[in-house]
């Protein structure tokens, strides 16, 4: 009810009784104007004892509305500042999330292995390196190997924990998404789902494959992490990706 309606209803009501004095002493008992200022303040007592608690009664449900519409008021600003705050946290972590992104590019592009070849060490980079590996593993398969054996291979072609590297750098930003994308931090699981996607379509594919022969094959802490995440999981799933690709 809008704070005008309660206006004319106070109006009305003060017109209400004047007019029903007016009929009772006036029109019905056939009273005259007087002019004894006694009877005048009867007629202030009257009016005043009868409006007194009914206008008091509008105040009273003025004042209620006034504070409900300031209760709405403040849960709509609460509302709005928390979005605020969200919108905040947001963009703080995107700009972290597309800096590890980029970070694990840069890392991939840097990563080189060494492999023998008719008795020679021939170096291998980047998408090249991975086919390389990828090869090496389908041989093992090919020839019944199981999966130590294709652990154990990766740990002679991993010296220097190249692939550690780049699986902990993935698995570091998964982690963080999880973790600063939380439901206790006002986010949702399709909010860090998406941040999942983009991190799978924006990381190289070779180095993507590289990640997946990790979570198969190795047991590094990264990689429990990553196997563990049932929202990650879900995500590459989603994608066409699986954990088991060798």
């Amino acid at each position: 009810m809008k704070t005008s309606r309660y206006i004319v209803a106070a109006a009305i009501l003060i017109v209400i009784v004047y007019l029903t004095y007016f009929v009772q002493f006036y029109i019905i008992l056939g009273y005259g104007i007087s002019e004894d200022s006694e009877t005048w303040g009867q007629l202030g007592d009257f009016v005043g004892g009868i409006l007194n608690p009914l206008l008091s009664f509008v105040s009273i449900a003025l004042l209620i509305k006034s504070l409900s519409l300031q209760g709405e008021a403040n849960k709509s600003l609460r509302m709005e500042l928390k979005s605020n705050e969200k919108t905040e946290k947001l963009r703080s972590f995107e700009v972290l999330f597309f800096n590890l992104v980029n970070s694990q590019k840069i890392l991939f592009d840097s990563f080189k292995v060494e492999f023998e070849d008719d008795g020679e060490l021939a170096c291998l980079a980047g998408v090249e390196a991975v086919m390389k590996i990828e090869g090496g593993i389908e041989e093992i398969r090919n020839e019944g190997g199981e999966d130590q054996q294709v652990k154990d291979y990766l740990d002679r072609v991993d010296g220097k924990d190249q692939i550690f590297g780049l699986s902990r750098a993935f698995y570091i930003i998964v982690r963080m998404t999880s973790e600063k994308l939380s439901d206790a931090e006002g986010f949702s699981s399709a909010e860090r789902k998406a941040h999942f996607m983009s991190l799978v379509n924006f990381t190289d594919f070779a180095q993507l494959r590289l990640v997946m022969i990790c979570i198969q094959f190795m047991d590094y802490e990264s990689t429990k992490y990553l196997r563990s995440s049932n929202e990650f999981k879900a995500a590459i799933e989603e994608l066409g990706l699986r954990y088991e690709l060798y």
